[in-house]
């Protein structure tokens, strides 16, 4: 009975790690068949807000951006939230990497240690995509 618990346990974990497509891409990127994901909590562990790490996930499909995510961090979230509000997240949405590397992004204002940080880490990420 506990070998079959054991067994049934495994195949949830694994399947969870295929459906989230995330399993597995703590600082290297995770790559589908037209799906790229860059995830810089270790790449980036080093690049540091006003609290601490500010960590990202930078997703790529069919060649463009499709999403920028802020990850788990220890920002004060109001300020945060500032970063959020901004749009800075979405401001590469729907340009290709390249594109997206000379695009200028600028600091949020209230939120400059944070903000910088963030744009520090999606350029992180577009680098590693080379």
């Amino acid at each position: 009975m506990k070998k079959l618990l054991i067994a049934a346990i495994a195949l949830v974990l694994s399947g969870v790690c295929l459906v989230s497509n995330s399993c597995g891409t703590r600082g290297r990127a995770a790559k589908g068949p037209d799906t790229l994901k860059v995830n810089t909590t270790t790449l980036g562990a080093d690049i540091i807000g006003f609290n601490g790490p500010t960590p990202i996930e930078l997703c790529v499909y069919d060649g463009v951006i499709t999403k920028i995510k802020a990850l788990p961090n220890q920002e004060t979230p109001r300020f945060f939230q500032r970063v959020i509000d901004s749009g800075l997240l979405n401001a590469l949405d729907g340009k290709t990497p390249a594109e997206a590397k000379s695009t200028q992004l600028d600091a949020v204002s209230g939120a400059t240690y944070s903000s910088t940080a963030v744009i520090k880490n999606i350029r992180l990420a577009l680098d590693s995509l080379e």
